[in-house]
């Protein structure tokens, strides 16, 4: 998937397609990641910045790293602070030395980076030891809400996104959140990439997860 193209509406249809949730849950993925003041933290997949934001307030230094440039043009704008860093680069090969980061996070990037596991050693390398990841990803909930979910995510999200960006990128985003691995099975996935365990919670009746991993 291109993201370059899509860049310049990527915030408002993120805030739109979500009714404003995303805000609540960049929110939970910080306070899962709790950081202390002086810290280093790698914001993967750092997009437009939003996770970034949140984050460089509680006065740590982010480094954003992102495969678009684009995107990154728009973070850097979006975020002013001399504390936050870009850098373009890919999860599978991320260009720092092992044990750089005291925690780090990925807000809906993961299920992009179809070497899951690559990508999760990779991240685990650059972790210093005591350190914590945290993941936020789209899932398929489960229940009653699923049904109607799933006719959200194909049929009315791309129609929507597609009056104010490239609708195919959106089709890509529903047929990439129904193929991504069930909330367990990525918990398990994270533990055997060399994690010393993983905690996970449902957001929004289980749209959303975070999952929360630890290096010992």
């Amino acid at each position: 998937m291109e993201f370059d193209p899509i860049a310049d509406r990527y915030d408002f249809l993120n805030h739109l397609l979500s009714l404003g949730q995303d805000f609540y849950w960049r929110a939970v993925m910080v306070k899962e990641l709790n950081p202390l003041e002086g810290e280093r933290i790698l914001d993967l997949a750092t997009g437009t910045g939003d996770s970034a934001k949140a984050i460089v307030e509680k006065r740590v230094t982010v480094v954003g790293v992102d495969i678009s440039f684009n995107m990154l043009l728009r973070a850097k704008q979006k975020i002013s602070s001399n504390h936050y860093q870009i850098c373009s680069g890919s999860g599978y090969a991320l260009p720092f030395k092992s044990e750089t980061f005291n925690g780090a996070t990925c807000a809906f990037g993961i299920r992009n980076m179809h070497e899951t596991t690559k990508a999760l050693k990779e991240i685990h390398r650059v972790l210093k030891r005591g350190g914590k990841m945290v993941f936020l990803e789209f899932s398929m909930p489960r229940g009653i809400i699923r049904t109607p979910y799933g006719f959200y995510l194909g049929k009315m999200l791309p129609f929507v996104a597609g009056i104010f960006s490239r609708r195919d990128a959106y089709d890509y985003l529903a047929d990439s959140i129904k193929k991504f691995y069930a909330p367990e099975d990525f918990a398990r996935i994270i533990v055997d990439a060399g994690f010393s365990r993983c905690e996970k919670r449902s957001l929004s009746m289980g749209c959303v997860y975070v999952h929360i991993a630890y290096k010992d």
